[in-house]
């Protein structure tokens, strides 16, 4: 099976929830015959080592850098002709010549697109057959943050959202089959098209890389989150935490401390900084070192799609892990036995201060949650599903 692999940001290094999931899947299609990559990327250097990494899997490596000039123009284009801004972002003349060049030269069995900002270069593919992942449905995404935000952003995101989410329907109407992460974004496509074959893959956790880690009761009495920390639901989350729930824990734990951990904290997660009480690691060299020190992980998140891959690693990492109704809706657990979920400044102060407080009930509840992420989220049944799709669609 020869493939066509796709993607709006170049999988590699798998550092980050999407690149995480593409890189997993990308590994998966390689082991089913020859695959060539075309994505892109926001520096030369992002783009090096992505082609070195991915040179080890892929047969051909195609990785453009950006022209961040050139894909501002083509945002003003789409702008003003009423096209998504997301696909004037990744319109790039050298990435067409190259998908027309690769056709030439191979019969491709599948083409496989992900994130719908690629969805035009799978539509001009002449391929045996099409999956889209459409992975957390990217114009509800900017929907939601639409209603957080005020002025010109706020509604250049609400632009974004109406123009882009007919693209998105349109490609689950299309393509052989159509992968979404949760339930959630399953019904949301569902409410707006007549998807062809839409299909639900989670996402797994490389649960292996935690199992050594003490239990949570050997940590201090520290609440941890973890994320990149400039992007604005995450930026919402922990300001939450640090101005008005740790406050209130302490008067319950008065040693209690917040760790926000997590690549590129703006000026508003910096400010947040206060000896004593909330320290602001920025980049961690490794997650299960970093959650290691925690003993109660938090994802007060009310905005996003999808499975935040950070409660899966909580959760892999055997912390006592409190989540919103919200993050939730990406979980197949069992809430107050896999995790606990808490809404609101004082049922998340109740609920911190008496995980901090009861070490028995950290250790527990930590335990349940790696059995958990085992049963729902290894990543070898996860790619199972995935190749099993894929053979049914390729009729392979």
């Amino acid at each position: 099976m020869e493939v066509l692999f796709v993607a709006h940001r170049a999988p590699f290094p798998p550092d980050k929830g999407d690149r995480l999931r593409a890189w997993r899947h990308l590994t998966r299609l390689a082991n089913l015959g020859p695959v060539d990559i075309v994505a892109q990327a926001d520096s030369e250097e992002d783009a090096r080592i992505a082609r070195e990494g991915l040179a080890e899997i892929c047969r051909e490596v195609h990785v453009f850098t950006r022209r961040k000039f050139s894909a501002l123009m083509q945002v003003g284009l789409a702008f003003t002709s009423g096209r998504s801004l997301t696909v004037g972002w990744h319109t790039d003349p050298r990435v067409e010549h190259v998908l027309e060049e690769l056709e030439r030269r191979h019969a491709y069995d599948l083409c496989w697109s992900f994130s719908s900002g690629t969805g035009p270069w799978m539509q001009r593919r002449s391929v045996g057959h099409r999956i889209m992942d459409l992975c957390d449905v990217d114009a509800l995404k900017w929907e939601a943050l639409a209603k957080d935000g005020f002025g010109p952003r706020s509604w250049i995101y609400a632009l974004e959202a109406r123009r882009l989410l007919p693209l998105e329907v349109s490609l689950a109407e299309q393509a052989d089959a159509c992968l979404v992460s949760t339930q959630q974004e399953a019904d949301d496509i569902v409410l707006r098209g007549r998807p062809r074959n839409l299909q639900i893959l989670t996402n797994g956790s490389p649960w292996e890389e935690f199992v050594d880690l003490p239990a949570p009761s050997e940590a201090g009495p520290v609440i941890g989150f973890l994320g990149q920390m400039d992007y604005p639901p995450n930026v919402k989350a922990v300001t939450h935490l640090a101005r008005e729930v740790l406050p209130a824990v302490r008067e319950h734990v008065p040693d209690a401390r917040l760790r926000i951990m997590g690549r590129a904290p703006d000026d508003a997660v910096q400010a947040l900084a206060k000896p004593g009480e909330v320290e602001v690691t920025g980049a961690v060299d490794s997650i299960p070192e970093a959650l290691s020190h925690v003993r109660v992980f938090c994802a007060p998140l009310d905005r996003g799609r999808g499975i935040p891959n950070k409660i899966l690693e909580a959760l892999s990492a055997g912390r006592a892990t409190v989540v919103s109704s919200w993050a939730s809706k990406g979980l197949e657990g069992e809430p107050g036995q896999d995790y606990l979920i808490a809404d609101g400044v004082e049922e998340r102060t109740r609920v911190l201060a008496g995980l901090l407080a009861d070490l028995q009930r950290c250790d527990e509840l930590g335990a349940a949650g790696r059995r958990y992420i085992r049963t729902h989220h290894d990543w070898t049944e996860v790619l199972d599903q995935l190749e099993t799709l894929v053979r049914e669609v390729a009729g392979a």
